[in-house]
């Protein structure tokens, strides 16, 4: 009897077992290489994260203290000043608001804890149990009248007076040093981003509107920053000199208002998370942030904590300016 020329099913088997062999491999070398291509991703995006937040905070902190070099702000409450934005950003127990005040405290400086509830009267949803820090300082860029934004208002000055202004003020003189003047909050809030829920390092920032109205805008600057805490370097003896270092938690009115002693450095601490979760990874790690902590519940993100310090050697020159 002549044989048909085909395979067995013996044949037909051992060579679905090798095929099924060659294909479980495959998925498995895809698999490892998808994983190590999404830990190499998310790593590159911490790193990225942490340069950006880091030169975020050197660019905005390093002229904290800086008042033109010569005159005090308080010295603006003698000339008209522009209207508070409504909603300011201040806590009103503590502080004027963006302008200095007659008869109240100007805080230039100033941290907190967050909690589930609005902040500073301008913040209405936070990551709680994170921190918010605000900033009123210049810029060290002088302007000339002509060359004033019409979004911003400025710090006039000399050696004995300070004033206030903006592009349209009137009385503005060559004669003057115009600085550009800032107020700023950073605080974290949640938000959705390609359906997942990421913590946003967010930014307040009072402005000057078209009608030249003060208002207080709001950016989304960096996504994927999870948890803040701040540390402050005081000088109780008005000498430039650091006496010590206090958590946020730690600081009474007293040294807000400065008046007794210098807020002459901050160290911050910053918490990176990544935006997408890594089902294969799991994080249970502590992370010590100074006097502050935080651990990893558990889950699929991975992390990364940044830490510098930055001295402001404008608030050491103020008492011999």
């Amino acid at each position: 009897m002549r044989r048909t020329a085909g395979f067995t099913l013996t044949e037909l088997l051992i060579a679905m077992l090798l095929a099924l062999f060659l294909l479980s491999m495959a998925l498995t070398a895809f698999s490892s290489l998808s994983r190590s291509v999404r830990q190499a991703q998310q790593l590159s995006e911490l790193q990225q994260n942490a340069q950006l937040v880091m030169s975020l905070f050197q660019n905005e902190l390093t002229n904290t203290g800086f008042w033109g070099g010569r005159a005090d702000p308080m010295l603006a409450v003698t000339s008209p000043m522009p209207a508070s934005p409504a909603p300011d950003c201040v806590e009103d127990a503590l502080d004027s608001g963006s302008f200095p005040q007659a008869g109240r405290n100007f805080v230039t400086l100033y941290a907190s804890r967050t909690g589930a509830g609005p902040q500073l009267n301008c913040i209405t949803q936070t990551i709680p149990e994170s921190e918010l820090l605000q900033v009123k300082r210049l810029i060290g860029q002088l302007a000339m009248p002509a060359e004033m934004r019409q979004n911003r208002f400025y710090l006039e000055t000399d050696w004995q007076h300070s004033r206030f202004v903006d592009s349209s003020s009137p009385g503005l003189s060559a004669t003057y040093d115009y600085f550009p003047y800032q107020h700023l909050v950073f605080y974290l809030q949640s938000q959705r981003v390609d359906g997942n829920t990421v913590p946003v390092l967010m930014r307040k920032r009072l402005a000057r509107n078209q009608a030249g109205i003060a208002t207080i805008s709001t950016d989304s600057v960096l996504d994927g920053v999870e948890r803040m805490h701040f540390e402050f370097g005081v000088d109780t003896s008005l000498n430039g000199q650091l006496n010590y270092f206090l958590p946020t938690q730690q600081m009474a009115a007293d040294f807000w208002w400065q008046q007794n002693s210098r807020i002459i450095s901050i160290r911050y601490y910053v918490l990176l998370r990544a935006r997408q979760p890594d089902p294969g990874y799991i994080n249970n790690q502590h992370y010590e942030m100074g006097a502050a902590e935080f651990i990893a519940p558990g889950d699929h993100y991975r992390r990364l904590l940044v830490s510098s310090s930055i001295f402001f050697q404008n608030a050491a020159l103020q008492e011999g300016s």
